[in-house]
């Protein structure tokens, strides 16, 4: 008898679970943990840039930055939704780069930061979850 009892307990708490993380399922993003976009300068010499974030025909970033040698600055550029993101980096007399980055609802929900790194031979783009 205890066992059905332990056993109901168990099926009863795996079906809550289930309906808090399950497919459908839509916390409302972390307002301290966003999604940010580090731009760092890992050259020599101070290095200017420009970044562009959009979402189709929306854009959510438009900025140039300059930075001196192994400086860094930070943006939050507000994304609240999963979708695909479009993310172009030029650098002033260097190079540019583009790059389309899948933000899922994990992303969204936990935060990610993404990493954009100014080095001499380029511009380097991850993200960290």
């Amino acid at each position: 008898m205890r066992r059905r009892q332990v056993l109901s307990a168990a099926a009863l708490s795996a079906v809550s679970l289930a309906g808090c993380t399950g497919p459908g399922a839509s916390p409302s993003p972390d307002p301290d943990d966003p999604i940010r976009f580090v731009v760092d300068n890992d050259t020599d010499s101070q290095q200017a840039a420009n970044l562009t974030l959009a979402e189709g025909d929306r854009t959510l970033l438009e900025e140039s930055v300059t930075l001196a040698a192994g400086d860094s600055k930070s943006y939050d550029p507000g994304i609240g939704s999963p979708a695909a993101y479009e993310l172009t980096v030029t650098v002033e007399g260097g190079p540019d780069r583009s790059v389309t980055l899948e933000i899922e609802e994990f992303d969204v929900n936990q935060g990610s930061d993404h990493f954009i790194d100014i080095t001499p031979d380029g511009i380097d783009i991850y993200w960290q979850e």
